[in-house]
């Protein structure tokens, strides 16, 4: 019997539309635990780096980890593997919700799609009956009004879908897969990857269990770490919407105007708002904060609002003016595009018209300027649908810059071809910036595509001496003196800033193996889950034999595994591909390097940031560097007769 884990897994071929029901490699499930590690090796087996991301041969792989569908907290989280199509590198985006837990009630751990269908297609999973159905009369609808017609062609309100609009149709290269509120995979383009295979949406309903193996310690554990959630949940009910938080919102196509600089009080502005729109409060499966905020918007479309996407498009159009935000907030989730590219993109193109490297000619006659309400809507209906100007903006900030020329270059903002998030580094320790950075490219992740909330040890929201010695604090004992410390951001304890930086990373890459949300296991100071709570809930629940060190190995392995196969595609650790401005502050490049270099070594990688042999040979993992070794990427080894 299987504990945790379903112990099988589906293959659905569209271009010849077959389907096919597996079981589980108990070895490999052991060794990669499940989520993100365990999709990462499925992708490694089957996908070679030469493969192209709109080949058939791209595979969309889903996994749900051991832990979701569970009783334990926040454990909801679904993982895509895939190939990026904006930059080319593998992208691993997560999404909340209930998708993730249903896939495992249907009985399934992992869903592995391939191919392409010759016209749109839907999957429908309920429990052991597996259809692919067709979609045509879906496509070219937005993503709300898909899932309200397949639940009436189901008749099933309960079934739990996920789908792209129109921008994924059109292959917008940051086009979102959608799914419950203010639930995406959004960043880098997986959307993009759906419309490419011609898969308009995936249905999912299951009426199974997932069982325990060791039920009353399991459940004890839950128990303990509700008993300590009010903190964060008295965190996202007030802070995260009302206090300075929104000041760090700023736009870096901004850089001379006044838009760069923070809105003051904009946050209780913000709470204002969504008082006077009774918004309603939102949680995931299984999850009492409810982070997600949805207002009533005059026009009658739903928008969902969570981390920062609330200020994303007040600072990038320079209109302080919420239903105006809300409006384009809207419009891009309906359609399916990321909201933080398409906000970026649009600021672009008019930084790029008021320098005049774009005219009338090039807009189509539009005259693009800072605080007109009417300019944003009609940028991002020209990106859904790849009209006029759109159609070059709709391939991210990178490619368009190069397509439009003219000096267009200097002023394409991006971090390896993604467009950050214009949210600001001041305040924040070198670790949380550099968590990011050590998985793919900088605090804006184009592998993960999101937030990784880091650096909670040397974060000053809290006084030192309150969090080292709280129940929250989820670092090593003898980390505690670092923390009361509470050395000021401008000064950087290099050998600490780089331990930080490390354990950080590992942490995430736990929490998406077992399936957890970040606010619950990774967030700031307040996290009610540390590290050896996920580690022994998973064992409870699996069943395992393991100690804390061989399960913090498996977090290592899905780390090595992604690590490897970017640098396969030529990704390199550098500071000096950052942008000089993030937000509103400057990089400081310097720091960052000295803080990059340490972090690298604790991570067991070299300089340019991807595994040593010696490291990967610790997990077990020679066939990597073997790979790595014929590609010329790691030294070949000297043999004792060749001396």
């Amino acid at each position: 019997m299987w504990y945790g884990w379903t112990g099988a897994g589906l293959e659905i071929d569209l271009s010849r539309g077959n389907v096919k029901k597996t079981q589980g490699d108990r070895e490999m499930y052991e060794t990669y635990l499940g989520g993100l590690g365990l999709i990462s090796k499925m992708f490694w087996d089957r996908v070679p780096p030469e493969t192209e991301p709109f080949s058939p041969d791209n595979l969309l792989v889903f996994g749900a980890g051991p832990l979701v569908g569970t009783a334990a907290p926040g454990a909801n989280r679904t993982l895509l593997v895939t190939r990026s199509p904006l930059n080319n590198y593998l992208n691993y985006p997560s999404m909340g919700g209930f998708w993730g837990p249903e896939l495992k009630f249907a009985g399934y751990d992992t869903l592995i799609v391939s191919g392409k269908s010759p016209s749109p297609v839907y999957i429908y999973v309920n429990n052991d009956k597996v259809e692919l159905r067709d979609a045509s009369y879906l496509w070219g609808k937005d993503v709300f009004e898909t899932q309200r017609l397949i639940r009436a062609e189901l008749k099933n309100e309960k079934v739990q879908i996920m789908c792209i609009g129109p921008a994924g149709e059109n292959k917008v290269l940051f086009a979102s897969i959608e799914h419950g509120p203010g639930c995406s995979m959004s960043r880098a383009g997986p959307g993009t990857i759906m419309g490419d295979k011609k898969l308009k949406a995936i249905a999912v309903y299951g009426t199974k269990d997932v069982n325990i193996a060791r039920p009353e310690q399991f459940f004890g554990l839950c128990n303990q770490i509700l008993n300590r959630s009010d903190k964060i949940v008295e965190y996202i009910n007030k802070e995260q919407h009302s206090t300075s938080h929104e000041d760090r919102q700023g736009s870096t196509y901004f850089r001379n105007s006044e838009a760069m600089k923070p809105w003051k009080g904009g946050g209780q502005v913000h709470m204002d708002w969504l008082a006077k729109r009774e918004a309603m409060k939102i949680g995931c499966h299984n999850c009492h904060q409810k982070c997600i905020r949805s207002p009533h918007l005059p026009d009658g479309h739903p928008v969902f609002l969570k981390c920062r996407a609330p200020f994303r498009f007040v600072n990038a159009a320079d209109i302080r003016d919420y239903d105006f935000n809300m409006h384009c907030i809207s419009f891009a989730q309906r359609c399916g595009l990321d909201v933080l590219s398409a906000a970026a993109l649009c600021a672009f193109a008019v930084d790029l018209y008021q320098r005049g490297i774009l005219t009338k000619e090039d807009t189509g006659g539009m005259q693009l300027e800072w605080g007109n309400p009417a300019v944003f809507p009609a940028l991002l209906e020209k990106i859904v649908r790849r009209e006029g100007i759109g159609d070059i903006l709709a391939n991210g900030v990178y490619e368009a810059a190069r397509q439009i020329g003219r000096g267009a270059e200097q002023y394409a903002y991006h971090m390896r071809k993604l467009e950050p998030r214009g949210y600001s580094i001041r305040g924040l320790p070198h670790a949380w910036l550099l968590s990011d950075r050590q998985d793919s490219t900088s605090w804006v992740n184009a592998s993960r595509g999101a937030l990784r909330p880091s650096g909670r040890v040397s974060h000053g929201a809290e006084s030192g001496d309150w969090y080292a010695e709280s129940v929250y604090w989820a670092y090593p004992q003898d980390w505690k003196e670092y923390r009361k410390r509470r050395l000021d951001v401008t000064e950087v304890d290099y050998e600490m800033e780089s331990k930080v930086t490390a354990y950080d990373a590992f942490s995430t890459f736990l929490s998406d193996c077992n399936g957890f949300c970040r606010f619950w296991s990774a967030f700031k100071i307040y996290s009610p889950i540390r590290d050896w709570d996920q580690i022994k809930l998973v064992l409870y629940a699996t069943g395992l034999d393991m100690d804390e060190k061989e399960v913090r190995k498996c977090a290592r392995r899905a780390r090595a595994l992604i690590r490897a196969y970017n640098a396969i595609l030529g990704e390199r650790t550098k500071v000096d591909d950052l942008p000089n401005v993030i937000g509103f502050e400057t990089v400081d490049h310097d720091k960052l390097s000295k803080v990059m270099e340490e972090a690298n070594k604790e991570m067991g990688c070299n300089a340019e940031g991807f595994p040593t042999r010696e490291a990967l040979e610790e997990l077990g993992l020679d066939y990597i560097a073997e790979e790595l070794e014929r590609r010329e990427i790691l030294p070949q080894p000297v043999s004792i007769a060749a001396v």
